[in-house]
């Protein structure tokens, strides 16, 4: 009986406090209530997060009324900041002001700094939005905002505001403008506020950015410590542009526009990058140490476009070509691989073309049939397959065969000799061997 009496009283404990099974958001209806009344906020968007049964913590945001006062939002911080202390604190909150974020730190002294900024970004007319975050128990501060007209004017503009403010010793400012347009001198910490660096000029990167665009017509741009990549509304462009860019030391540049998808002097095949740009036939080209990738021909084109690939002496220096496009302006098709082998490929394309969508490189060769075309099909990719090589075979009727080819058998695995294809695999093997 009193083994039973026990287990009934757990039972009936566990039954009464059930709600804390879901920790979370027990947190969340706790901040809730708290919050439920007081003057100065419009409403709380704070939900929790049960992690596993009896553990779990909450997050949201407390959204201000519109215009509400320094001193007032000050006050409601501080009813906040006690909820987001601790090693492991059970809150993270983020105060919602005219636009603009702030995280709610445990300490008295970010708050004030954070709210000070706040106050000043919020007035600014030249941002659609903003967040502020203080890095705990750090002097680190950052401020992402979302520019309404020129994010480098902006962006002047906050680290204006940054440099006065208490706090922001070490600090990072990241402006972006749609989604083309960005500027930030800390670009690789907002997740790790702690971590922040010391404040980096970027007085003479955007300088040179500013000569560019009063010179070219620039679609968009990143502008980072270090590196500016840039996008031209004309692919002439690109090499003007890069030129104008290096002015400025210890800076990558990276530079696109009409059909070239990515340039620099340093990549390899820089010259070919732009001879290739030149011709009707290419659709884009880019280079990069991935190797040299040509897009947008049509598969008629193919052997003429890796011609003149092969007669500059920059395609010694590649790593890998690829060339890809269409086959009658509707399947796709691609050819890859190092330069030594790539050229049997490119040969082969105008033969797979009847097969599109089609690829043959490293490590796929795959075709698409009907039932009727299996054996000229298998006559066109045998010799290419060699010995070892995986090829791919879809059908009209949505079956796929995946095989290995090995001399006059093909190697198949168990689960690819299921039912459902047989009528393909069955086709395919009796024209391998012939």
């Amino acid at each position: 009986m009193s083994t039973r009496t026990v287990v009934m009283a757990l039972a009936i404990a566990l039954i009464s406090s059930s709600c804390a099974a879901n920790r979370g958001d027990q947190l969340a209806d706790e901040l809730s209530e708290r919050l439920e009344g007081v003057d100065g906020i419009e409403r709380v968007e704070v939900g929790g997060n049960n992690v596993l049964p009896f553990a779990g913590d909450a997050s949201g945001t407390i959204v201000l009324e519109d215009g509400i006062s320094t001193a007032r939002a000050a006050e409601i911080t501080a009813i906040l900041a006690p909820y987001v202390s601790g090693e492991s604190p059970d809150y993270e909150l983020t105060l919602e002001m005219d636009r603009v974020d702030l995280q709610v730190s445990p300490s008295e002294e970010s708050n004030a700094s954070g709210l000070r900024l706040l106050d000043e970004v919020r007035q600014r007319t030249d941002l659609h939005s903003a967040t502020i975050a203080y890095g705990a128990g750090s002097q680190a501060c950052v401020v992402e905002a979302e520019a309404s007209t020129d994010p480098v004017a902006a962006y002047d503009g906050l680290v204006a505001l940054r440099a006065a403010t208490p706090g922001c010793e070490r600090a990072g400012v990241l402006v972006t403008y749609g989604e083309d347009q960005s500027v930030t001198d800390a670009a690789d910490y907002w997740e790790h506020v702690d971590t922040l660096p010391e404040a980096v000029s970027m007085t003479e990167p955007i300088a040179g950015l500013r000569e560019i665009r009063d010179r070219l017509e620039v679609v968009g741009y990143a502008i980072r410590p270090g590196a500016l990549t840039l996008e031209m509304s004309r692919g002439e462009d690109v090499v003007a542009a890069a030129e104008l860019a290096r002015k400025t030391p210890g800076q990558r540049v990276s530079v696109s526009g009409g059909k070239i998808s990515a340039w620099s002097q340093d990549v390899p095949a820089a010259q070919l990058v732009l001879d290739l740009a030149a011709l009707s036939s290419v659709g884009s080209v880019s280079s990069d140490d991935r190797g040299l990738q040509i897009g947008g021909v049509d598969v008629n084109d193919v052997v003429a476009v890796y011609q003149q690939v092969a007669r500059e002496p920059d395609a010694a220096g590649l790593s890998r070509i690829s060339i890809s496009g269409t086959v009658a302006g509707d399947e796709r098709y691609q050819v890859a691989g190092p330069p030594d082998v790539v050229a049997e490929r490119v040969a082969a394309a105008p033969r797979l073309a009847a097969y599109a969508p089609f690829a043959f490189t490293d490590d796929d060769l795959s075709v698409h049939v009907t039932i009727d075309e299996v054996s000229d099909m298998v006559e066109v990719i045998k010799p290419l397959a060699g010995f070892g090589r995986v090829v791919t075979v879809r059908d009209d009727q949505g079956r796929v065969v995946t095989f290995r080819s090995a001399g006059d058998e093909i190697e198949v695995s168990e689960s690819g000799r299921r039912e459902e294809v047989r009528p393909l695999l069955d086709a395919v093997w009796g024209a391998w061997r012939g």
